[in-house]
């Protein structure tokens, strides 16, 4: 019984962290996009409103994904800042 509670308790932190492992990597995504949309010299406004919806969400229960997560949305809030979204 207690093993299963220890499941059942491990089983939303994993989510929790599964689901900012996987919003850190489309902000990684999204921020490369950019960079390659600005040696080009054209920004898809799109890309900005994707990584605005990006930049804020639940942080990971893991404190270095958390820590990690929380500097990778950072540089997208700075780069929407210089393009006036945010």
């Amino acid at each position: 019984a207690i093993g299963l509670l220890a499941l059942q308790e491990a089983g939303p932190v994993a989510e929790r962290d599964a689901r900012a492992r996987r919003r850190g990597d489309a902000l990684l995504r999204e921020l490369s996009g950019l960079q390659a949309e600005l040696l080009a010299g054209r920004v898809d406004p799109a890309r900005l409103q994707a990584l605005a919806a990006l930049a804020e969400g639940e942080s990971a229960a893991d404190p270095a994904l958390a820590a990690a997560v929380a500097a990778i949305a950072l540089r997208a809030r700075i780069e929407l800042a210089r393009r006036g979204m945010e």
